[in-house]
């Protein structure tokens, strides 16, 4: 392979890379986020910070392509984002929770522990867990946190329901 094309070969300044993020342009946009998430590891800083960003497409960005590098040391980062108002920015975070796996899951299990009342967490650890469990990646514990959980939502959600059908009668 070419070591000009090998990005990790390369010099970035990495805050004008993820300064792309904030591009109105597609194109550019996605070129940052492949390039950001093959330096790996090295992008890390920057796109932890940027999922503090005001603009949500530039959260979203940074949560996938968090979840292209799928490094554990984004977990944290990552599970704080399972609380942003977006719900595509909680959704990409939750996914990118996925990617990293079984590393991801005592900071998402731990974070449902501290902060249970938070709706969005119990959603978003719900589905990191589901995502996981479908893989066959979680441990017996794990997988005891993710039945417990899916049935909670599903009582929830069907209490939910009732009281929505009964307020519309």
């Amino acid at each position: 392979m070419d070591k000009r094309k090998n990005p990790e070969n390369r010099s970035f300044d990495l805050p004008t890379l993820v300064g792309e993020l904030e591009s109105l342009d597609v194109t550019r946009r996605e070129r940052a986020r492949r390039t950001l998430a093959a330096l790996g590891s090295n992008a890390l800083p920057c796109l932890t910070e940027a999922l503090q960003h005001p603009a949500e497409w530039v959260r979203w960005e940074s949560a996938t392509t968090l979840g292209m590098i799928a490094s554990p040391a984004s977990a944290e980062a990552l599970t704080a984002a399972l609380e942003d108002p977006s719900p595509a920015v909680r959704l990409a975070a939750a996914e990118a929770l996925a990617e990293i796996g079984n590393p991801a899951c005592p900071v998402v299990i731990d974070a449902l522990n501290k902060n249970y009342e938070s709706e969005a967490i119990r959603q978003g650890a719900h589905r990191v867990l589901q995502a996981l469990a479908l893989r066959g990646k979680l441990s017996r514990i794990e997988q005891e946190v993710y039945t417990g959980l899916h049935k909670l939502l599903s009582e929830q959600e069907t209490r939910d329901l009732t009281g929505q059908v009964a307020a519309a009668a």
